[in-house]
């Protein structure tokens, strides 16, 4: 499983860049427990951009109830959701 951790950490990472980027910041010093939202590097709309790439990589049909802060607001959130989902 660390393994599979680790993946989906580093493809958040390299989403997370990429967002950010098209808004002029860098998400290179955003800490895995650091709250997405918190830290500046994306607006409402590279927030939304973001949740739909998770979406869309990971295959998660999103429902509205589980776009959360506690789901989705940090790279260690979100990868504990992809993993508990892909266990279910």
């Amino acid at each position: 499983m660390d393994d599979q951790r680790a993946a989906i950490t580093a493809d958040l990472r390299v989403m997370l860049r990429e967002v950010a980027g098209k808004l002029g910041n860098d998400a290179g010093s955003v800490a895995e427990d650091d709250i997405i939202p918190d830290t500046g590097v994306l607006d409402s709309a590279g927030l939304l951009e973001f949740v739909v790439l998770i979406d869309e990589k990971y295959a998660l049909a999103l429902q509205p109830e589980e776009m959360t802060i506690d789901n989705l607001g940090s790279l260690a959130a979100i990868v504990d959701f992809v993993l508990a989902r892909r266990a279910a």
